[in-house]
């Protein structure tokens, strides 16, 4: 695509655009085949009210509400241990629950991660069983929690009974996670939202209630977004699922349309990395973010394909640490190379970018492989290849452990980067130089302009974007701008933008061929 906007008629085309009540903002380009493309940032308000879907979105929360409740009532979920209820945790690719022990190891990690940020004060948005809360309240002076489930707050409230030293400090609550009524203004440290922003009906509202998060957050405190599902990596996990699932005989075009179909009628709320960045952007309150992969040894969806995200609200400024990030892509060290160089340098922060991420190299390999099969190339085929390929990263959780192993660094990850290959950043920094156990204030690799143009999928709105591209079409044809009929209508979440605050058009192109498959 060009990256000069050449005629005076897309300019028209876009002030036509604009003109319209749905559209927040628009940007025309022309490509080199002089097809004309339309990149188009719609109005909430328009969205919500006129076209329904805080209808519709409304309609998805009480349906993820009704199969939670329902859950809840089994005998299983009765007879579950405390604190430790996992009924409808259940894997994608085999429909089955997940193994115990992996979601033990998820539970504790998450819980460590959660107490690094010394959480006095919390309040909980969507508590479900009490995994979280019966591990954390314990540390704590006072936990609120809130959940939508009346099911599972009557459970949780059983729970508490039998420890009345920790129901003094705990209260519960049957409300939405939109509901921040009768809290005031910074009277938390710590807001947790942890596997539960999936079950949210679109972006908008996920702004909407993280906005309010912070608004309750004082100064130094967090807001913690766990388990978030990776819209950078939704192609490829698509793509293990449908793999995994397929019969031997399937054929590579077969699988093709399973996985693009699997993607359109995605019912969950998949978000990228950037979606947090520019929350950021949006909100002072905000004073840094971290973006992080899960910690944790077992290979699952949750390890693999999901992130935390923590918002620091406020606090004193910190000294950024100046670091220079070595290219493991062009060094390719392994994990004893990793460790002799911080051997050689005991006293030297160390950072490493884009290290190939050994928990999704292979399914990574699988799209690809898929993405360019001959018709004939059976799924079996594909499976038996895959089968002889040799993994070449590192899993994250191996740099972890290193802090465990003597070697007197503490680890740090990033996956602010929001590269499509899954690769991520490291941070070794010497236990001896740090004031506190937690992050430091580092600029880690940032992702490219052109991974802002889509920073969340838009569940359940197929038909909803589809009919606001149908008016904006019609309303072209209406202002004598009968080229729109032919035009390709983008919606996106942002416009690119370079420095001198132009429509950075090379960008544009970029993001829409990187979600070629939805």
């Amino acid at each position: 695509m060009s990256d000069v906007r050449t005629s005076h008629r897309e300019i028209q085309i876009e002030d036509v655009l604009r003109a319209h009540p749905g559209v927040r903002e628009a940007a025309v380009v022309r490509d080199n085949s002089n097809t004309i493309w339309a990149f188009v940032i719609p109005d909430d308000e328009y969205m919500d009210n006129i076209l329904g879907r805080t209808i519709a979105g409304s309609t998805v929360v009480g349906k993820w509400r009704k199969a939670y409740d329902l859950s809840q009532l089994t005998k299983e979920a009765a007879s579950a241990p405390a604190g430790f209820n996992t009924i409808g945790w259940n894997s994608s690719f085999t429909r089955q629950p997940i193994p115990r022990e992996q979601i033990r190891e998820w539970v504790e990690a998450t819980v460590a991660d959660i107490l690094r940020l010394t959480p006095k004060m919390v309040y909980e948005v969507g508590c479900g069983t009490g995994m979280l809360l019966m591990r954390i309240a314990p540390h704590c002076e006072r936990y609120v929690a809130v959940d939508f489930s009346p099911a599972v707050l009557a459970r949780v409230n059983d729970q508490l009974m039998k420890i009345p030293a920790l129901a003094e400090r705990v209260h519960v609550m049957e409300r939405r996670a939109d509901n921040f009524s009768g809290l005031g203004r910074n009277s938390f440290d710590t807001v947790v939202l942890s596997s539960v922003v999936q079950y949210f009906p679109n972006s908008a509202y996920l702004t909407r209630v993280l906005e309010d998060a912070v608004n309750v957050v004082k100064p130094g405190g967090h807001v913690y977004v766990g388990d978030i599902r990776s819209l950078p990596l939704l192609p490829a996990f698509a793509s293990s699922v449908e793999l995994f699932q397929a019969t031997e005989e399937m054929s590579a075009e077969e699988l093709r349309t399973r996985i693009r179909r699997r993607l359109q009628r995605e019912q969950e709320l998949v978000l990228s990395p950037t979606f947090f960045l520019a929350l950021q952007r949006r909100v002072s309150k905000i004073s840094k973010v971290e973006i992080r992969p899960i910690r944790g040894h077992s290979r699952n969806e949750m390890s693999q394909y999901r992130f935390q995200a923590i918002l620091h609200v406020g606090g004193d400024p910190e000294t950024s640490l100046a670091v220079e990030f070595l290219d493991w892509t062009e060094c390719r060290w392994n994990l004893d190379e990793i460790r002799a160089r911080l051997r050689r340098y005991p006293n030297e922060t160390v950072g490493i970018k884009q290290i190939l991420n050994a928990r999704i190299e292979k399914d990574l390999e699988a799209f690809t492989r898929i993405e360019n099969a001959n018709i004939s190339i059976t799924a079996g085929e594909l499976r038996r290849g895959l089968g002889e390929s040799v993994e070449t990263g590192i899993d994250p959780q191996a740099l972890f452990d290193l802090e465990i192993d003597g070697m007197g660094f503490a680890v740090f990850l990033s996956w602010a980067a929001c590269r499509a290959d899954g690769s991520y950043d490291a941070l070794f920094v010497p236990e001896a130089s740090l004031v506190k156990r937690q992050s430091p204030t580092v600029c880690w690799p940032q992702p490219e302009g052109s991974d802002f143009v889509r920073v969340a999928n838009a569940p359940g709105q197929s038909k909803l974007r589809s009919d606001l591209i149908n008016l904006l079409t019609t309303h072209c044809v209406k202002n004598h701008m009968e080229v729109m009929a032919s035009t390709n209508i983008a919606l996106v979440d942002t416009l690119a933008r370079t420095l001198d605050g132009d429509v950075d058009v090379p960008a544009l192109q970029a993001a829409r061929n990187a979600f070629n498959w939805f």
